[in-house]
């Protein structure tokens, strides 16, 4: 089995909420761009997506989703709420 990673660009309107948070909250982080990982020979694939790590936090973020993943897909919050999140989370 042969894999095949390409990075992922981040969409431009997504990325510029996410800085405009931190930027607003003093947070100095990276966002690390997802991947598009496919199976070589096959129509598999897998959208790894982009990452945003605060602390123990991960929050995930996909293209075209205004919803945000926290630390796992099984946690999320809307995408308006991320400000508010982080700004709770780092005051416990």
């Amino acid at each position: 089995m042969h894999l095949i990673k390409e990075k992922l660009d981040i969409e431009e309107s997504l990325e510029k909420k996410i800085k405009s948070t931190l930027k607003f909250l003093n947070i100095k982080s990276k966002i690390i761009k997802g991947n598009i990982i496919s199976i070589k020979n096959t129509n598999l694939a897998y959208i790894e997506p982009h990452k945003l790590v605060i602390g123990n936090t991960t929050y995930l973020f996909f293209n075209e989703c205004e919803t945000v993943y926290i630390n796992s897909l099984e946690n999320y919050i809307p995408l308006k709420n991320l400000q508010d999140h982080i700004k709770n989370y780092r005051s416990l």
